[in-house]
């Protein structure tokens, strides 16, 4: 899986647990992925772009009436979701191996080959190689389910808890 889609989407999901923590107004949602913001500041060398979302994010959630009698179990719901989408960027960044590659042809149109590693001799398959490398970050099939599972979980944790309970009791009047 390509790394241009795994870590959009890991960002991606800390803007739709916003989104859907504010919608069903649900503070805790809002304020862990404020924190999560943080988390995603350490990632990434745009560290400002995380940090004032995560303080605004913060600052929202503590805002939003929420739900009375419910904030212990909201707050479970959303420690949950965040613990999944932190597992997910572990899984993005430890499900990886090593790939050796080639580029033959020319440099202007070069033709990419991976290739085996461990010191092994390749001949290259038409044209002359002018590059050669060693990827050591490339995440695995593995890696790549294991990050779609968590946020997916993470996401359906968020919506679908926040649901009505349909009809609520009203009390007889005797």
């Amino acid at each position: 899986m390509p790394r241009a889609i795994a870590i959009p989407a890991l960002y991606a999901t800390m803007g739709l647990l916003a989104v859907i923590g504010a919608l069903q107004r649900r503070p805790a949602i809002v304020v862990a992925t404020g924190l999560l913001c943080f988390v995603g500041a350490i990632l990434s060398i745009a560290t400002i772009e995380f940090v004032v979302p995560g303080i605004v994010l913060i600052g929202l959630g503590s805002r939003i009436g929420g739900r009375p009698g419910r904030r212990r179990r909201e707050a479970m719901i959303a420690a949950v979701a965040a613990v999944l989408v932190v597992s997910a960027g572990v899984a993005l960044l430890s499900m990886t191996e090593g790939r050796c590659w080639e580029a033959a042809g020319s440099p202007a149109a070069p033709i990419y080959t991976v290739i085996p590693c461990g010191g092994e001799t390749v001949i290259p398959g038409g044209g002359s190689t002018f590059a050669s490398g060693f990827d050591s970050a490339d995440l695995t099939v593995r890696g790549g389910l294991s990050e779609g599972v968590l946020l997916l979980g993470a996401l359906g944790l968020a919506a679908l808890t926040g649901r009505g309970r349909g009809v609520k009791r009203v009390a007889a009047a005797d």
